[in-house]
């Protein structure tokens, strides 16, 4: 076989060629100290090389998010302590108060300073933290967790209802903050002012301490309050939804008064929402009262004359109201329509029809309440009345320092998990850029031994 000149030249200028392909690569190689720099170099390690950088970019936010969810932990830890502090205030200020040879001014100035502490408290709920997000709000950080309700004059939780979390390992979150309803006002308590579900609020706990120093005795009306949250309303208006109805009862004192009075239940208010949306709260409470005023829900005038005190052309919304707790809905059986300070209990009591709305509001069907009015023995023995109602709000404080005590534990074993997953990392990523190192960087040894030749 023959082979020509022009076909010789041509394979040594091809060899020339490939030789400098090599001798670039292995200069490239050897600048950058890396034998993987591009896909054509090796795919499968190139695959592996993108897989590793991944991974370690991956863990590397979560030592981002471990640095922050420490801080926030530190700083709700921070706010912990100071609750504790002024609770712990608060019950001295109340063993004091119960002692018999205060006087009145003595007492006076000690409620001035329990009205300091609510105030304190309150700006402890409401801590922000540096991106000026409320701790204590939950998955709605931009609003404050708790606020006056102009209703009542009582802080009430206004924040969301689920914590915030945060990715701190692959299969592994931690929540950086606590809801500030389970903190503050979610509290076990054994006052008759307690709500149907025996809880207390700090807060109400330490209004009540104030109002005891002062020496105002409030009755405690009946509220039965939803457990869900409705700050984004509730929508009925799909043709395919049963009638949402449900009735509320209440009752009211008869005539002629007796000692002890006597109470009887006023004929059920049934309360329609059938194809009716609501953009909040708010608004279902409006259209609540809104029926409960409405000529449909005229008392009948036989029963209200002459066995109540009850005017003719009463409605039942003299005797029962709507309004939000927050971000949830409540009934209120007034007690515009009983004596006072003659031991009457008032009562609410929610009951479905059909539908949805108890399950959407979070009521139990039967679900019910009876207030407290101030004790028949109030004008005979008022000391024993101020000695029962501090008696409860000591009780009440203690198990508010339980709840301040169980999350101050709960943030510490958090940022133990922190600590321990924040070395588990560091040691995960030091393994992985150790693979990536042998996956990717040049064996300089053999990168020049090619170069040499």
């Amino acid at each position: 076989m023959r082979i020509s000149t022009a076909w010789t030249q041509q394979l040594n200028v091809d060899a020339m060629n490939n030789r400098q392909v090599q001798v670039t690569k292995a200069q490239q190689q050897l600048s950058s100290g890396l034998r993987v720099s591009a896909p054509a170099d090796d795919p499968a390690a190139a695959v592996k090389v993108l897989d590793l950088q991944e991974t370690i970019a991956k863990t590397t936010q979560y030592q981002s998010n471990i640095s922050t969810a420490r801080g926030r932990l530190n700083l709700e830890e921070s706010a912990l302590t100071t609750s504790g502090n002024i609770l712990s205030r608060a019950k001295e200020l109340t063993l004091q108060g119960m002692n018999d040879s205060l006087n009145s001014s003595d007492r006076l100035s000690l409620k001035f300073e329990v009205d300091q502490l609510i105030q304190e408290m309150a700006g402890v709920a409401n801590t922000k933290n540096a991106n000026g997000e409320f701790i204590f709000s939950g998955d709605l950080s931009t609003v404050p967790a708790f606020a006056v309700n102009p209703t009542t004059g009582e802080y009430v939780y206004q924040g969301g209802t689920q914590q915030r979390v945060l990715q701190i390992g692959s299969t592994r979150q931690v929540a950086d903050g606590d809801l500030g309803f389970k903190v503050f006002e979610n509290i076990n308590s054994s006052s008759s002012a307690a709500d149907e579900n025996g809880k207390r609020s700090i807060f109400n706990t330490l209004k009540s301490l104030s109002e005891g120093l002062s020496a105002t005795f409030k009755s405690t009306p009946a509220v039965i309050t939803g457990d869900r949250f409705l700050r984004y309303g509730l929508d009925y208006t799909d043709p395919a939804l049963p009638p949402t109805t449900f009735n509320l009862v209440a009752n009211v004192e008869m005539l002629p008064a007796t000692v002890p009075p006597t109470v009887a239940a006023l004929p059920a208010a049934a309360i329609d929402l059938t194809g009716k949306k609501f953009a909040g709260v708010e608004d279902v409470a409006t259209e609540i009262n809104t029926q409960l005023a409405a000529g449909a829900s005229l008392l009948p005038a036989a029963f209200v004359t002459p066995n109540t005190s009850l005017p003719v052309g009463s409605h039942f919304s003299d005797v029962i109201q709507a309004r939000s707790n927050g971000n949830r809905i409540e009934f209120v059986a007034t007690t515009t329509f009983t004596s006072v300070a003659t031991g009457v209990n008032t009562s609410i009591q929610i009951n479905n029809a059909s539908g949805t709305f108890l399950n959407d509001a979070g009521f139990s069907n039967g679900q019910n309440k009876v207030g407290v009015d101030v004790p028949a023995i109030l004008p005979v023995l008022p000391s024993q009345v101020f000695q029962d109602q501090l008696g409860n709000v000591l009780t009440d404080l203690d198990s508010a320092i339980g709840s301040i005590l169980e999350a101050r534990t709960s943030v510490g074993a958090r940022l133990n998990a922190l600590d321990n997953q924040e070395s588990h990392n560091e040691k995960f990523v030091l393994d992985t850029q150790q693979t990536l190192s042998e996956t990717q960087d040049l064996d300089y040894g053999e990168a020049i031994s090619r170069f040499q030749l």
